[in-house]
């Protein structure tokens, strides 16, 4: 989220905010009137992303999508940016066997994708065009899924998916820097469906005037691990913990921890896509000591960036899934592709 937004301050960069949306609806003008050409690259694509900054939960749908298709038998690629990493230029992340770099050198979320994911093809590219067209070339996929592209609007997509952020979907409604909206709303004309966490009236009126279908999700926690695996819900219960994350929305990995009757006895959040450093991991030691925890616990996304090598059995992360309502009307709509 925008420091500024909901804030005063925000209206100092008022003028900002209506520049960069010229900007951007210019931009969009000229793909809709074929100005700015989008590209086809031989293959299916499915677009997941959103039209604010902040998490929408877009890498468990990646997750979920990515799923429902190798379920039906289908070949899937995932492209991301790679948001973060500290490599430039087109990388393999996983043959779909195997992962073959680092968090640091994919971004945390592409890396997190090839783990959970298994047997899908993961790249990163700020050119997703030329990265999709050597996918299909080498891999031969029957879908590529692009993670973060809504506004990447230089590949043809069969099917954008847009997540709406859980709370006041669209902030204070000003556009970057004042801010989280990446675009103007109008842009939610380009979808072909809608994943809401919550009930938001704003949302559902423009999906009613554009007959955009609307799915409701929700998350659901799928395990508590350490390095060896899962711990049983009762090793757990009622334990004194240390929590600490770097993500878009930290809240909500806080309330669910909270869900889960652990005992929050202390916390420190970093910006997201935070690199651990080795200073981190001792501050992070320091304070539970200090604090008796009996473990710390982070998120999945978080736990792939730590020296996991060098962590003992108290170190956890919590593995979420995101689940939605009539779950059997929405994999059709990615079989439909087909």
């Amino acid at each position: 989220m925008n420091f500024f937004e909901n804030k005063w301050p925000a209206i100092f960069l008022w003028p900002l905010a209506v520049l960069y949306g010229a900007v951007i609806r210019i931009r969009n003008f000229c793909y809709d009137h074929g100005i700015l050409k989008s590209y086809s690259v031989g293959c299916r694509i499915v677009c997941v992303g959103n039209i604010t900054v902040g998490g929408t939960g877009k890498t468990p749908m990646v997750q979920f999508i990515v799923h429902a298709l190798m379920s039906s038998g289908k070949r899937v690629a995932i492209i991301s940016r790679g948001y973060g990493r500290n490599s430039s230029g087109g990388l393999l992340v996983s043959t779909g066997e195997k992962i073959l770099c680092s968090a640091s050198e994919s971004g945390d979320e592409p890396y997190l994708l090839a783990r959970l994911c298994k047997g899908a093809i993961v790249a990163v590219d700020a050119d997703r065009v030329r990265m999709a067209r050597e996918i299909v070339k080498s891999f031969s996929p029957d879908v590529i899924v692009l993670d973060d592209a809504f506004q990447h609007r230089r590949i043809k997509r069969d099917l954008d998916v847009v997540m709406i952020r859980n709370g006041k979907a669209f902030g204070n409604g000003f556009l970057l820097p004042a801010g989280p909206l990446r675009e103007p709303v109008s842009g939610l004309r380009r979808a072909h469906l809608i994943m809401l966490r919550h009930a938001a009236d704003d949302v559902r009126r423009i999906s009613e005037q554009e007959n955009i279908p609307v799915h409701n999700f929700d998350y659901q926690v799928h395990s508590v691990c350490n390095y060896r695996g899962p711990l049983s819900p009762s090793e757990i219960k009622g334990a004194r913990v240390f929590a600490f994350c770097g993500i878009a929305a930290p809240a909500s990995f806080l309330n669910t921890l909270a869900a889960l009757k652990l005992n929050i006895v202390g916390r420190r959040t970093f910006h997201d896509h935070h690199h651990y450093a080795s200073s981190d991991i001792e501050h992070l030691l320091a304070d539970s000591k200090r604090l008796q925890a009996q473990y710390m616990i982070t998120t999945e996304k978080d736990w792939v960036k730590l020296p996991i090598e060098s962590l003992d059995a108290q170190w956890l992360y919590l593995s979420i899934r995101l689940v939605p309502e009539n779950e059997n009307t929405l994999v059709s709509r990615f079989e439909m592709l087909f």
